[in-house]
């Protein structure tokens, strides 16, 4: 029998404003299993290695599907779909709606746990996030 990763929401505001913005507030991780952690991700295309600098949107497409890649190449069979934790870094506050917007569109239904925090740079310059996830390879 597969465990499947439990989301959770505190009852009341705090749980119901989470939920509205498809956010868990907890993940119950079964312990069997391999916990999958990716290094974080800039916008870079997974066929070239390029930066990806064309749009917003293009670099956030891009550094979900490095993040699905990688999740996938260390036994993930669902990808950035199983991920039950996301860790954001933005240069800009305001793109944090954005980014959730495109997940949301690539993964509806899937409410991981995110955090978000805005810094003052990244190390690759021009970029405007970087992403690291965890999941479980059962």
């Amino acid at each position: 029998m597969t465990q499947q990763v439990q989301y959770q929401w505190l009852p009341g505001p705090v749980g119901e404003m989470l939920r509205s913005s498809s956010l868990a507030t907890t993940a119950t991780v079964p312990l069997s299993g391999k916990l999958v952690i990716t290094t974080g991700h800039v916008g870079v295309d997974v066929k070239t290695g390029q930066l990806v600098t064309s749009s917003v949107d293009a670099e956030f497409n891009a550094i979900f599907d490095c993040l699905d890649a990688a999740l996938r190449n260390a036994g993930v069979s669902a990808g950035l779909a199983a991920a039950h934790k996301l860790v954001a870094y933005f240069t800009r506050a305001e793109d944090e709606a954005r980014m959730l917007a495109i997940f949301r569109g690539r993964y509806p239904g899937h409410t991981p746990t995110w955090t978000s925090v805005v810094v003052v740079a990244l190390v690759n310059p021009g970029m405007h996030a970087e992403v690291q996830a965890e999941a479980v390879a059962l």
